[in-house]
């Protein structure tokens, strides 16, 4: 419960597509929180279910164990399995979660996008440099040194900033 209460608190919605009966599912999707869930399906109605949400141009992430599941693990954009579950889910998942719970998910989406952020800071720091340096070189009088001096100056910012994930995880 506090897994979902997490990823929830992230923003994500989450939903439950089994294959078992009703009851169960219901059940499990009132012990958990999740208010979103379908039972009885089948696997190309959750690859369908899938696609449907990609429609409406939203980015999903799918969480599967079995061989019912594998259909779908390939339509999502993000694939992920757990040590433990059937070789052809973890072979067809994109990340395996060796824990074998799901207890990894909200540290693995909150570095997700910790990662996607530093990316855009170190792609903007790289082109802004290049940017000040042309317009420097040819806009004024800078010379090769300065140019070499300001870029290296650079250089480091972008490496400092490409290594603030370890501080997180430290």
């Amino acid at each position: 419960q506090l897994v979902i209460a997490q990823l929830q608190k992230q923003g994500l919605t989450l939903y439950i597509l089994s294959g078992d009966q009703v009851e169960p599912t219901r059940h499990l999707a009132e012990r958990l929180g999740i208010k979103d869930y379908f039972a009885n399906v089948l696997p190309t109605e959750k690859a369908q279910f899938v696609a449907d949400l990609q429609t409406q141009g939203r980015k999903v992430c799918f969480v599967g164990d079995g061989i019912n599941d594998t259909i779908a693990l390939k339509q999502a954009q993000v694939s992920i399995s757990l040590a433990g579950a059937t070789t052809i889910a973890t072979d067809t998942a994109q990340i395996v979660l060796m824990e074998k719970s799901l207890r990894q998910l909200p540290l693995l989406f909150e570095l997700s996008h910790r990662l996607e952020r530093n990316l855009l800071t170190s792609f903007g720091l790289s082109v802004g440099t290049g940017v000040m340096i042309m317009t420097g070189a040819l806009a004024f009088p800078m010379g090769i040194g300065a140019a070499v001096g300001f870029g290296s100056v650079a250089l480091l910012a972008i490496v400092g900033n490409a290594m603030t994930p370890l501080l997180y995880t430290l």
